[in-house]
């Protein structure tokens, strides 16, 4: 059960993101709601972020700094950090928070007072705010509804916009496990949600928008992602893999609609 004062655990995963660590952390110590604490997985940074990190004193924050990155998938590395912080969080409501996004100062109260009210939520997820930083420009983007869903997956917004119930967040990772070294273009925004989506009745998605996600065009998603090209295709295979997968573990019946084959099919092919 939620409680007034609960605490909340901020779980940020960096990894060489020096330019946007700090207002990312600052964020964070200057919510209005108080009752928190703040784990800061940094994944062998090459750059300056260890410093920046080490920088600022606050008890509220505890490090950790990873001395050999786990593999050179991105997606993989972020969801080891995800389950190395979360091992060493306490509290009741977990926010994940990508280094190069940040919380505007009043989301952690909106969010503890919404569980509180909503007792049966195990999942909130806000909507983010588009932040180009090379054109210093800020754009509100709410996501479309898809009008056929039931095996594939809707549109679902990113990590930094997640807020999870800490006994849900617990089996969610164990329920997803399976797929700790496995789907190395996939990223844990889309892990999670299609497990929610699929599986959890509990959740709710706002169209109020909380969370500033950073168009970081040194990150894996513009990189490789951005436009349907041969890697786009890959990565949504594996998604359709992992959907597969997960309906098997879940002892589901899984009924493979026709995109399923043109995705493989493309895949073969090139």
């Amino acid at each position: 059960m939620v409680q007034k004062n609960i605490l909340v655990s901020i779980l940020i995963n960096n990894y060489n993101n020096q330019k946007f660590i700090k207002k990312s952390i600052i964020s964070c110590l200057n919510q209005t709601y108080k009752n928190l604490e703040i784990i800061i997985f940094d994944d062998n940074s090459t750059d300056n972020s260890k410093k920046i990190i080490r920088k600022i004193k606050n008890k509220k924050i505890k490090r950790i700094f990873n001395s050999k990155k786990k593999i050179r998938s991105s997606a993989l590395n972020q969801l080891n950090a995800i389950n190395k912080s979360f091992s060493k969080s306490k509290g009741d409501i977990i926010f994940l928070l990508d280094s190069d996004d940040y919380f505007l100062k009043n989301k952690i109260k909106f969010f503890v007072d919404l569980f509180n009210k909503e007792k049966k939520l195990n999942f909130i997820q806000d909507n983010p705010i588009y932040y180009y930083p090379n054109k210093n420009l800020k754009v509100e983007k709410k996501l479309k509804n898809k009008f056929f869903t039931l095996h594939t997956w809707p549109y679902f917004n990113p990590t930094s916009t997640m807020v999870f119930k800490r006994n849900f967040l617990k089996k969610l990772l164990k329920d997803i496990s399976f797929s700790n070294n496995n789907f190395k273009r996939m990223f844990f925004d889309a892990r999670a949600f299609i497990y929610i989506y699929f599986f959890e009745k509990n959740y709710l998605c706002l169209r109020k928008s909380l969370t500033v996600y950073t168009q970081n065009i040194y990150g894996d998603t513009i990189k490789n992602y951005e436009k349907k090209n041969l890697n786009w295709w890959a990565r949504r295979f594996e998604y359709h893999t992992y959907v597969k997968k997960l309906f098997l573990k879940k002892k589901k019946f899984h009924f493979k609609f026709i995109d399923y084959y043109l995705t493989y099919l493309i895949k073969v092919l090139f």
